[in-house]
């Protein structure tokens, strides 16, 4: 068998395993720069910079396999006012993932309350609404010569798709060196009848934590650690530690659960604009077709750091 037959062979394995069981979709997939894509995965995060901040990035997963998932998106967020202890924030994105014959496109809009404590942290939560457009390209899928079984999603057009509401709702407490952050995505998890009737797109908890620690006038190091628990899967965990001079040029490496070592980098090339790059290095069997993943991340931000809303010092520097 080819390597092309072998592809097609797989993603009709996968199709099958979707089509006769009941299941849970999974419409968030992982990032291995997580510190600098927070709105997508919490919607507290919205407005944690005082001023209008873009982020776009691309992710190219299994490098090398027909069909491999391949995501992008582009986020926007600011603050709508503040006052001494009470900030609003409000924050949308749209993400697209194609894996396959599937894809899927997310459309969010988020709103975050900030509240300054007497320690001078600041704790926040948000609330997000949006939209999935859940697709499947049939035209592209290659049957046996036997007839495919009576799966609803087969019937009506060379593409099949499903619109379905989302909503999700996080946490986010910071403090000048530390941060940490839960968030529930996807809360109503709709029942994807037009696909299957026991297929449902599940319910994702996500919690993310990290610190500054200075080592001396240049050099920091920033730890951090992300966990995703999706419904009907096993968690995935990615761990991080990145070295860092002078706030601008980070460099580190990642592990992620079962999954993949990483290797990530961020260079600020202006005071407006970041970018970041990872690279993952599969551990898992699928590594042996497919072992590389690429991700870049680019932020543009109109303002530095500094936020008069925790006074002096400015915003936790844990997450970019």
């Amino acid at each position: 068998m080819n390597s092309k037959n072998l592809t097609r062979a797989c993603w009709m394995a996968l199709w099958m395993l979707g089509s006769v069981a009941a299941s849970h979709a999974q419409f968030g997939g992982v990032r291995s720069l997580f510190l600098m894509s927070n709105v997508l995965d919490n919607p507290a995060a919205a407005g944690n910079s005082p001023c209008l901040d873009m982020r776009m990035g691309v992710r190219s997963q299994w490098t090398g396999f027909d069909g491999a998932p391949m995501g992008s998106f582009a986020s926007l967020s600011g603050r709508l006012g503040q006052g001494t202890t009470l900030a609003h924030g409000m924050g949308g994105y749209v993400l697209t993932d194609d894996i396959g014959p599937w894809s899927n496109t997310r459309f969010s809009l988020a709103y975050s309350a900030k509240v300054r404590l007497t320690t001078g942290a600041k704790l926040s939560a948000g609330i997000a609404l949006g939209m999935v457009q859940y697709r499947l390209d049939i035209g592209s899928l290659q049957f046996p010569e036997y007839a495919a079984t009576d799966d609803p999603a087969l019937f009506g057009s060379a593409t099949s798709q499903t619109v379905f509401p989302t909503m999700d709702f996080g946490l986010w407490y910071e403090d000048k060196q530390t941060f940490a952050a839960f968030s529930m995505q996807n809360i109503t998890s709709t029942t994807l009848t037009d696909i299957a009737a026991t297929t449902s797109s599940g319910r994702i908890a996500v919690l993310t934590g990290g610190r500054y620690i200075k080592l001396d006038r240049r050099f920091a190091f920033r730890p951090a650690a992300q966990m995703r628990l999706a419904s009907g899967l096993p968690a995935s965990i990615d761990f991080q530690g990145t070295f860092s001079m002078d706030d601008r040029v980070s460099m580190g490496l990642g592990y992620r659960s079962g999954s993949a070592l990483v290797g990530v980098m961020s260079l600020k090339l202006f005071e407006s604009m970041t970018v970041g790059y990872a690279y993952d290095f599969g551990v898992s069997a699928l590594s042996v077709a497919a072992r590389n993943s690429h991700e870049i991340v680019i932020s543009l931000t109109a303002c530095d750091k500094d936020d008069p809303f925790f006074g002096t010092g400015g915003r936790c520097p844990a997450y970019d």
